[in-house]
């Protein structure tokens, strides 16, 4: 199946805590070069993993203990991202553009997230939270 088929192979990783990072981003850049992305958009895909889990581990109260489940596939030309954990709700849709929210160490990587990626649903229920965003083309 080429990069550009609907649904393509996906890339699962699940890790927890410090280690989720660089777990994500591993994952992040082997996706990137298994369906040959172009280095701007394997970028922009890497920051925003980063940005997202980063969060998780350093504000979202996902430790050693806490699970992360990473999720990237194509569907068609756009990346889709599920991000799962067990740290603390947020909805990304629920901090304004541009707002510093002290307790979770800033902003500004939010605003990046959302000016590459649509935020298409996110729940938090039993005690996992689901974020799933859609990255286009562009």
């Amino acid at each position: 199946m080429s990069a550009r088929d609907s649904k393509s192979p996906s890339v699962t990783v699940r890790c927890n805590g410090a280690e989720a990072i660089e777990a994500a981003l591993a994952a992040t850049r082997a996706f990137g070069l298994d369906h040959t992305l172009h280095i701007d958009r394997a970028a922009r895909l890497a920051i925003i993993v980063e940005e997202l889990v980063l969060n998780l581990v350093e504000h979202g109260g996902v430790d050693a203990a806490g699970d992360i489940e990473l999720s990237l596939a194509l569907d068609g030309e756009a990346i889709e991202i599920v991000l799962a954990d067990t740290g603390a709700p947020f909805d990304l849709r629920e901090a304004a553009p541009g707002e510093v929210i002290p307790e979770r160490g800033g902003g500004a990587g939010l605003d990046l997230v959302r000016a590459w990626a649509e935020i298409i649903d996110y729940r938090s229920a039993d005690g996992w939270n689901r974020l799933r965003l859609r990255m286009g083309p562009g």
